[in-house]
């Protein structure tokens, strides 16, 4: 018996061999589950670099439009790596053009406001600035007919020198020089592919940002070596492509693109472009030789007017208007302080005209020929006809129903309330924008509440624009009818 105390135990023996088998077992599934942990980990740490990289690229589109809307242009891209815009000299006649050196480089951070830092990819790879290719020509960079002309700097911090309706994208010019990018739909990015728009995500792109991440160092020191979708955003071409993300050999893309369009410049730099000029009763504080001054304006009253082109009349009119007014020829300017009486109209006669009227329209505005100009600080209640000629006209209150509004010919804007002011932009009539093409701004009315607004579509006819309200960061929605 005591012998026996001293053989080992059956279940003793058997449980260590089967914690020595499982011991390996459990050490080879530990290394499994080691290396799927290890790649879900990378893969976590790589989407997060990624949305870090999507932010980057947004925070600076923001800044490239904060920059238009204060300075008027947007910037050319950096050649050389200091930081600032390269811009070359040209002179055309007697002016002296600064095209953009080059249409496809590096931000010009520290006219941007950034740091060096900003604008590298989470890679450490600098981000791609491309602007429209023609803005490189020194003949189209500053004609207001081409989409270079949202980098010419003639105007700079005073007047943008592109404008809403002549300058592309319009109607059914997309722009010389915009850029094509195409939709994770689409296998390829060339001619071919772009025909068919189910292809496109936009093709109206006049800047295009873009961020190579983690292959960038192989894309930018060897493009043609990559893969079609990778190679389509390394080369300097008018395409690029936002392709399905993708870790396949030879096929790996991880790019990020953010794109700023013609009309989203237009709607950020010049949505608000028109700027009332306050009613003032003295030619002295208006800056203004006046042919006529009156505290109102009656049916008894003469109102003296030149049909001579170099010799415009000045009518500054303290209060009401309570008669007819026409303006025959020339560049006439008409401001009138209080309200446009009901049954008075005002015909602005040909040529370029200036109308101001602090108060209500009750009576009936005629634009009449010429590029005019009309802001109305009260509300509408009359009607009003745009006739020919690229007009913008600023309603500040209402169009109140009972009234007609329509732009007439050619490409005009029209501006709807006051920004700030709840009470103002209603539209409370139809109105039509005419033959041509033909903008509307609602400045109190952003993109959701015009979708679930039937009522309102309804009411708004024949433009073919429509911007919203700027959010709390100053950018405007758009959207094509």
């Amino acid at each position: 018996m005591l012998a026996n105390r001293f053989l080992p135990h059956k279940s003793t023996a058997k449980m260590a061999g089967f914690t020595l088998v499982e011991l390996a077992v459990v050490t080879a599934i530990l290394g499994i589950i080691l290396i799927g942990v290890s790649t879900n980990i990378g893969s976590i740490h790589h989407v997060q670099k990624l949305k870090e990289s999507e932010k980057s690229l947004n925070n600076i589109k923001q800044e490239i439009l904060n920059f238009g809307r204060i300075h008027k242009y947007l910037p050319c891209p950096d050649s050389d790596n200091d930081g600032h815009e390269n811009r070359t000299t040209v002179t055309i006649g007697s002016d002296a053009i600064e095209k953009c050196t080059v249409n496809s480089g590096t931000l010009p951070y520290l006219d941007l406001g950034f740091q060096k830092a900003d604008v590298f990819d989470p890679w450490n790879n600098p981000l791609r600035y491309a602007v429209n290719t023609d803005a490189t020509d020194a003949t189209q960079i500053c004609d207001k007919r081409s989409s270079a002309s949202f980098f010419c700097n003639l105007g700079a911090n005073t007047v943008p020198w592109f404008s809403m309706t002549n300058t592309p994208p319009i109607s059914n010019d997309r722009g010389n020089g915009n850029y094509y990018v195409c939709n994770q739909s689409s296998a390829l990015c060339n001619a071919a592919t772009v025909a068919n728009h189910a292809n496109l995500s936009i093709h109206t792109a006049s800047v295009v940002l873009v961020a190579f991440n983690q292959d960038g160092a192989d894309a930018l020191s060897n493009c043609a070596g990559q893969n079609t979708a990778s190679q389509e955003n390394c080369d300097t071409d008018l395409y690029y492509h936002q392709a399905s993300a993708s870790n396949a050999d030879n096929a790996f893309f991880d790019d990020t693109i953010v794109l700023i369009s013609g009309y989203e410049i237009k709607a950020n730099v010049l949505a608000r472009n028109l700027n009332w000029d306050s009613f003032t009763s003295t030619a002295t504080s208006s800056g203004l030789t006046p042919t006529y001054e009156d505290f109102d304006i009656t049916a008894d009253d003469t109102v003296p007017v030149s049909n001579n082109v170099d010799s415009p009349d000045v009518i500054l009119v303290n209060h009401n208007v309570e008669t007819d007014i026409n303006l025959g020829g020339g560049d006439d300017y008409l401001s009138i302080g209080n309200d446009l009486a009901s049954g008075s109209d005002i015909d602005t006669g040909y040529d370029n005209d200036q109308l101001y009227i602090v108060g209500n329209a009750q009576g009936n505005v005629d634009l009449s020929r010429g590029d005019d100009e009309f802001v109305l600080g009260g509300d509408l209640y009359g009607d009003m006809l745009g006739d020919r000629g690229n007009d913008k006209v600023w309603i500040q209150g209402n169009i109140q129903s009972g009234s007609g509004l329509n732009m007439g010919r050619d490409d005009d804007v029209l501006w709807v309330g006051t920004a700030g002011q709840d009470s103002t932009g209603q539209i409370n009539t139809s109105i039509d924008g005419g033959l041509g093409y033909d903008i509307l701004v609602l400045e109190n009315t952003s993109k959701s509440e015009w979708q679930g607004n039937s009522t309102l579509r309804n009411r708004v006819d024949n433009f073919e624009l429509v911007i919203f309200k700027a959010d709390d960061s100053g950018n405007r929605e758009y959207i094509e009818l």
